[in-house]
C-alpha cells in the first residue's frame, strides 16, 4: 500500500522553488508598472505642451501688421494679461498641474539651406535675405515641459511660424 501525501522533502522544494521564481515576477511587474506611469506622463506632458502650443499659434505673429516686425528685444514684454502675439510667450512659464512645469523661447530664426539659424546680430546682416533681425520672417517657438519627480525629463514641442 502506498501513500498519497507529499513528503516534507518534496515541500521545501517546493517552497524554495517558489522563493526563486516570485521576486523575479514582482521585479517583472516593478518594470511594467514604472514603465507605464512613465508613459502616462509623458503623454500628460505631450497634451500640456500641445495645449500651450495651439494658443501661442493662435494669436498674431507680431505686435506690428507688416514688416519690419519688433524688435527681438521686446519679447516677454507684452501685456501679461493680454499675450496678444507670439512674442509675448516668450520666458513664459507655468505649472499647468501639480508637478509639471511648462516653459516658452520665442526667437527669430532664418533657413540656412537645410537648417533654422536664430538671427543674431552677425548672421542676419551676412544673409541678404534677412538683411537685419527685423526682417527675419520666422519665429521659432520652443515649449519645454518637464516634471518634478524627474519621471518625464523633458518634453520639447517646437514650431516655426511665419509672418506671411
Amino acid at each position: 500500500m502506498q501513500n498519497k501525501g507529499i513528503t516534507l522533502i518534496e515541500m521545501v522544494v517546493v517552497i524554495v522553488l517558489i522563493a526563486l521564481i516570485v521576486p523575479g515576477l514582482l521585479g517583472l511587474f516593478r518594470n511594467v508598472s514604472w514603465r507605464a506611469m512613465r508613459t502616462e506622463a509623458m503623454t500628460q506632458a505631450t497634451f500640456y505642451a500641445e495645449q500651450l502650443m495651439e494658443e501661442i499659434k493662435s494669436k498674431r505673429f507680431d505686435a506690428n501688421t507688416i514688416s519690419p516686425w519688433s524688435s527681438t528685444s521686446t519679447f516677454g514684454t507684452g501685456d501679461a494679461v493680454a499675450y496678444n502675439d507670439v512674442d509675448d510667450f516668450h520666458n513664459y512659464s507655468d505649472s499647468p498641474a501639480p508637478g509639471y512645469s511648462r516653459s516658452v523661447t520665442v526667437e527669430y530664426v532664418w533657413l540656412n539651406v537645410s537648417v533654422w539659424e536664430a538671427c543674431g546680430s552677425t548672421t542676419c546682416q551676412a544673409v541678404s535675405t534677412c538683411a537685419n533681425c527685423n526682417e527675419c520672417c520666422y519665429k521659432r517657438i520652443t515649449i519645454t515641459v518637464s516634471r518634478s519627480d524627474n519621471l518625464v525629463s523633458n518634453v520639447n514641442l517646437i514650431t516655426i511660424v511665419s509672418g506671411y
